[in-house]
């Protein structure tokens, strides 16, 4: 399974990047391409979708908007693209925010989401996402750095508890590495 493509971004469109790795360009579709800055190296979290008529990634900027995509293409009836296009008109808080206040009305707005849509979002997501938009707050500590931050919600994902991931990253001596290596040597770490 693909968790991330990492390369130069060498061309944004209307709704997807296309990311040269290791000298082959992936088309990814994105919710937003400006988020991803031309011609930079970047790390591009994807989900990859197959159906029987077609394969494509889903590109995100952070593991929060993955999982949030993730969790919302899990909805009966909410299909990949369905979930892209409607999430392209809310922020990530928002749509947490919406599910947790049960927002039918603002739900309902969003491209692609009807009235029916819109209330199975809720009855579906309801409480799943309830660790969702307090991950920068509550989860991380202020010492940490950007790559530290990232790879504690790459290992939360993967089902590792905040407080061993903490206890694992004070451990690490070197602020200098990167997210990957963070999560590489925290793997490593958490499975003795």
């Amino acid at each position: 399974m693909y968790y991330y493509l990492k390369g130069t971004i060498v061309e944004q469109g209307e709704n997807y990047i296309v990311i040269d790795v290791g000298g082959i360009g992936y088309q990814v579709l994105v919710m937003h391409p400006q988020d991803f800055p031309l011609f930079e190296l970047v790390l591009v979290y994807v989900a990859h979708i197959v159906r029987e008529d077609e394969e494509y990634f889903v590109g995100f900027k952070d593991l929060q908007e993955k999982k949030v995509f993730n969790q919302l293409i899990s909805v009966k009836g909410i299909g990949p693209r369905t979930a892209l296009t409607a999430l392209r008109g809310i922020s990530i808080d928002e749509f947490i925010a919406c599910i947790q206040n049960e927002d039918i009305k603002r739900l309902k707005k969003l491209e692609g989401i009807g009235p029916k849509a819109a209330s199975q979002i809720i009855l579906d997501l309801k409480g799943s996402l309830s660790d969702f938009g307090v991950i920068s707050s509550k989860t991380t500590k202020k010492t940490m750095n950007k790559n530290q931050e990232e790879a504690m919600q790459g290992l939360k994902v993967l089902g590792f508890k905040v407080k061993e991931i903490e206890e694992c990253f004070e451990r690490i001596n070197d602020d200098s590495l990167t997210t990957e290596e963070y999560i590489r040597t925290g793997l490593r770490m958490l499975r003795k």
